[in-house]
């Protein structure tokens, strides 16, 4: 029986964000309410009070849930014997970029940036910032690999790396998110160029030998 019930709570709860996400889809924020929700999910609205309290709750739900698929996703390009580093960031990087969104839209992606900002200190802030953290690890971890494969400097801190360039990778979401006359192909272009510039500071120094041998292909 108990294990029944935990099965209902989870369906509920699962009908509940796919509610939230489709009426976040079809209307800004603030005209998205709890009883819209609750009826879409076929569900009280007390019962989707019950379970997230409020619509930043919900909202931040839907985020830790997208960022559970995206970390299946990002552990697959961990996966990858990239032997290029440039290719590699740009998969991680680029991949966030296609999963978020797929998943949300481009206006509640801005809505979400903007609470996590404005309301920092509160659980919605703290909960989005462990969120992106996890975010940073991965690409240290994935930094890390290419370290060991030579395609980093030995001497690069790859935890220090890959916060710089997933608040590189950030600052370009922001725009983004936040400017609806940015086009993807735009934005891909600059992510781009940004993340050649960075992952050639990283790159370990070519030897004479190779230099040399380099600018004699060119």
């Amino acid at each position: 029986m108990a294990k029944l019930r935990e099965k209902q709570k989870e369906e509920r709860k699962r009908r509940i964000l796919e509610a939230a996400r489709q009426q976040f889809r079809k209307a800004s924020y603030r005209d998205v309410t709890i009883e819209a929700i609750a009826e879409e999910a076929g569900l009280s609205a007390m019962t989707v009070f019950n379970y997230y309290k409020s619509k930043g709750g919900l909202l931040l739900s839907l985020v830790a849930e997208s960022d559970r698929h995206l970390v299946t996703r990002i552990d697959k390009v961990l996966d990858t014997g990239f032997d290029d580093a440039t290719a590699a960031v740009m998969t991680f990087s680029l991949t966030i970029f296609n999963h978020a969104f797929s998943y949300l839209d481009q206006r509640i992606w801005g809505h979400v940036l903007a609470t996590s900002i404005l309301k920092g200190s509160s659980t919605f802030g703290h909960g989005y910032a462990d969120l992106e953290q996890e975010l940073v690890d991965l690409l240290a971890q994935l930094l890390l690999r290419l370290k060991q494969k030579h395609l980093v400097a030995p001497d690069c801190d790859t935890v220090i790396a890959a916060s710089v360039i997933y608040n590189v990778h950030n600052a370009r979401f922001i725009e983004f998110a936040s400017d609806p006359e940015i086009t993807r192909d735009t934005i891909d272009t600059l992510v781009r160029q940004d993340l050649r510039f960075i992952v050639k500071l990283i790159a370990p120094e070519e030897s004479e030998g190779t230099a040399k041998l380099t600018a004699f292909q060119r």
